[in-house]
C-alpha cells in the first residue's frame, strides 16, 4: 500500500492557504462515504485542486484519497515526493496503463477511495472540457460507486499569473451513482460511452453555468 502520511497535513495546509485567499464553501459533505470503496470524480482547473479536494472529501471524514495523476507529476522538485507520500499513483496519460489499473482495483478490494480527474488535464479557464472514458472503464470493471464533486473558483486563482490571487471557492459534492457492472469479457462500447457521458453530466451539474461544458 502506498505511503499516505503526508495526506492529511497537507489537505489542512491546503484547506490554510485557500483560507487567506478568499475562503472555501463544501457543500453536501454528508454525502461522502464513510466507509467502502468508491471513485471519486471530479472537473479539474487549478494545480491546487488535488490537495483542495481532498480536504473537501477525505480530510471531512478522516479518509485518505488515493488520486491518480499524471506520470509527469512524479519528477517534480518537492512536489512529486510529497504526491508520493500522499497515496498518490502515476498514470502515463494517453496509455491503457495496466498497472495504475491494478493499482485502483488493489485499493477498492482493501476498500480505499480512489479518485480521479476525468478530463485528463485541467481547464485554465475554468470550463469544463469532455471527459476521457477511462473513469468509466473503471467504474465498469470494478462496479464500485461513483462521487461526482463540482470544483468551481479555483481557476481563477492563477488567472493572472505566477501570483495568486482572491477567489471564493466551492466544492459541490453530488450523490452517488453506479454503472452497469461488468467485471471481465469485452467491454461493451456502448455502455462505455454511455457512462462517460453519466460522468461527465453528473459533474457538469454541480458546477455554475460558467463552468459547464459548452452544449
Amino acid at each position: 500500500m502506498k505511503a499516505t502520511w503526508v495526506f492529511m497535513p497537507g489537505a489542512l495546509v491546503g484547506a490554510i492557504i485557500i483560507w487567506f485567499l478568499g475562503g472555501a464553501r463544501i457543500e453536501g459533505a454528508e454525502r461522502i462515504p464513510r466507509s467502502g470503496p468508491f471513485l471519486l470524480v471530479a472537473n479539474h482547473c487549478s494545480q491546487f485542486d488535488p490537495p483542495l479536494l481532498g480536504w473537501a472529501t477525505g480530510y471531512q471524514v478522516k479518509r485518505v484519497i488515493y488520486f491518480m495523476a499524471k506520470e509527469e507529476m512524479q519528477h517534480w522538485p518537492i512536489i512529486g515526493w510529497l504526491a508520493d507520500r500522499s497515496g498518490v499513483f502515476f498514470v502515463r496519460r494517453g496509455e491503457s496503463n495496466r498497472a495504475a489499473q491494478r493499482q485502483a482495483f488493489a485499493l477498492w478490494a482493501a476498500g480505499k477511495p480512489v479518485g480521479v480527474f476525468p478530463e485528463g488535464t485541467r481547464s485554465r479557464d475554468g470550463r469544463m472540457r469532455s471527459i476521457k472514458p477511462g473513469a468509466a472503464l473503471l467504474a465498469i470493471r470494478a462496479g464500485v460507486p461513483i462521487l461526482p464533486v463540482g470544483i468551481a473558483g479555483t481557476h481563477r486563482i492563477f488567472s493572472g499569473g505566477r501570483i495568486p490571487r482572491r477567489s471564493k471557492v466551492r466544492f459541490r459534492i453530488g450523490e452517488s451513482f453506479t454503472l452497469p457492472h461488468q467485471p471481465d469479457g469485452r467491454l461493451d462500447r456502448q455502455a462505455l460511452e454511455e457512462g462517460t457521458a453519466r460522468i461527465a453530466a453528473e459533474i457538469a451539474a454541480l458546477l455554475p453555468p460558467n463552468q459547464r461544458p459548452v452544449s
